[in-house]
Order: structure tokens, then sequence, then C-alpha cells
């Protein structure tokens, strides 16, 4: 029992040794991201900063000389006595490990992002499917009602099992294990890794949920470099995830024509930042007027046809 105390109490140090650091950064420590994909870059100062005594660097250059174009600094951010430096609309083409390097002249910190690249384009279109919290205990739960099973063995299998690529995906979100619709959508949809209630962005420390730092969904990107097509087929409501990271359109943002069959196609030339790219923590007013779950009979009898027991 002493051991289990001691090791949640590391733990818990932990969390507060890294929450504690001297600089906040995103994209986070460790982020993936996919060559030429669109993000963000801001640096968030824990007190008042000094531009003259700032230094950001990736991979021992200068950020701006990497990226092209110098942040945006902000002296009092949020009008309080804390500065920040902001960057929109940038990316990496050269796939590789990045080291950033951020001081304010009293404090530093040290993180790595990973750039990866996708290679030669090899199909010419993709469906992907995603079983929103289908975990591989829920594969086996449908595989034995549907298909029965004995002595171990079911008699025969999902058509998900033969499908010629599959992936898991782990959900906890960067500040919480324990994971919401939302941001877990957001992972699929941009490969970021965000925190609860936000969905398309890094939730940052402002109180505007519309400010946050950005980043593409990879719909935005087959749209933007190779001129594709994007449909989207949804059992539940569109407006839950995961659906709503891959189209969600902001206020203020470009529109964009959709055919009846959902397929969309956005010229080259426009805003990245009109897809799906907007955060969620706007939608806790609403959190009360969500629609519960129904289920018919009793609890254990969910009201899903393909999980219903077959008649006898």
């Amino acid at each position: 029992m002493r051991g289990v105390l001691a090791a949640a109490a590391g733990f818990v140090m932990s969390l507060a040794a890294s929450n504690g650091s001297a600089q906040t950064v995103y994209p986070i420590d460790r982020a993936d991201i996919l060559s030429d994909a669109r993000f963000d870059f801001k640096v968030e100062f824990a007190g008042l900063a000094d531009l003259a005594k700032i230094s950001v660097t990736i991979n021992g250059k200068d950020y701006a000389q990497v990226f092209g174009k110098a942040a945006t600094f902000l002296e009092r951010e949020a009008g309080k006595d804390q500065s920040a430096l902001l960057l929109r609309d940038v990316s990496l083409r050269e796939p590789g490990s990045y080291t950033i390097r951020v001081s304010d002249g009293a404090q530093s910190r040290e993180l790595h992002w990973n750039v990866y690249d996708t290679g030669a384009r090899k199909a010419k279109n993709v469906i992907l499917f995603i079983g929103d919290g289908m975990s591989l205990a829920h594969r086996v739960a449908a595989r034995v009602l549907a298909k029965g099973i004995a002595e171990g063995k079911a008699f025969g299998k999902l058509a998900i099992d033969d499908m010629p690529q599959m992936a898991l995906v782990a959900t906890a979100g960067s500040d919480s294990i324990i994971t919401d619709s939302a941001n877990s959508a957001s992972a699929y949809a941009t490969g970021h890794k965000s925190a609860v209630n936000a969905m398309g962005v890094y939730a940052d420390r402002t109180p505007d949920p519309l400010d946050d730092p950005k980043v593409e969904t990879i719909t935005s990107l087959v749209k933007r470099r190779l001129d594709m097509a994007v449909g989207i087929v949804t059992i539940p409501r569109s407006r839950m995830p995961p659906p709503p990271p891959c189209w969600r359109i902001p206020a203020g943002a470009p529109s964009t024509t959709a055919s009846s069959s959902s397929s969309s196609r956005r010229s080259p030339t426009s805003s990245w930042a009109a897809a799906a790219r907007t955060s969620c923590r706007s939608r806790r007013k609403a959190a009360s007027a969500r629609t519960k779950p129904t289920f018919s009979g009793n609890f254990a009898t969910p009201a899903i046809p393909w999980l219903r027991p077959a008649p006898r």
C-alpha cells in the first residue's frame, strides 16, 4: 500500500513539475507534426518579459529565420502581467527531429518536435472508418453478439476484422488521462494532442475560446495540397464528434458550398483556418443541453440495432 501511495505521490509531483515550466510552448513537447501541415506557434511566458532578452531558436537557428516571419509580441496578454509570442499559419517542410529552445533571459526551456512525411501517394482515394469510443473490448462484444461463441472461439468474424489496414489510438489528452469526445476526435483529425473541450486548437490561457493556437486538419491538408474532395458519412448527428473536426467552420471564416452528398471541394487559395478549427471551450455553457443516450427495455440492452441480441 505504501508503494502505491509513493508512486501516486511521485506521479502528482511529476505533473506539478511539468505544469510549472518557465514557458509554455505550442505545439507541445514531443508533438508529431505532418510535413507542410500548418499550425500556430505560441510561447507563453509566466510573467512580463523583455522582448530584447527573449531568445527562441529551432535547431540552433532563430525561429523567424526558420518560419520566414517574426511573431507578434504580446507584452501584456489578456491585460495581465504575462507576455507571449504568437505566430499564426506556419509550417515545417523538412522531415526530421526539431529542438526548440526558449529563453526570457532568466529562465529557459527545451522541447522537441518530430516532423514526419508520408512518402509518395499510392492510393487514389482513402476511406477512413472511425469507431468512436470503440475499444478492442467493444469489438469482442459485438463479435460475440453477432456471431456467437463456444469453447473460447467465435463462430465468425466481423467485417472490420478483415480490413487491410487498422490502427489503435491512445486517447489521453494533453491535460487529462481521461479524454472527452472533442479533443480525442481532434487528435484523429490533426495528429495533435489537445486539452479537454478543445477541438482543432491548443487551449491556451486566454479567456477568449476563439483565439487559441490552431492546427490544420487532415481534410484541410488534402484539399489544399492535393485538391481532393472530402465526404463525410456519420451515424450520430453530424454536430457530435468525430465528424466536426473534419468540417466545422468557425464564425467569420469564408464559407464553402457543399453538394447534397456532403462532399465539398475548397479552392486552394481559401484560408486553411476555414476548415474545422474552433475551440470547444465555448460549448461548456451548453453542456446541460446535450442529449443523453437513450436505452430501450433495460440498461443492458442499448438502443443500437446492430448490438441488440438476435431474436430467438
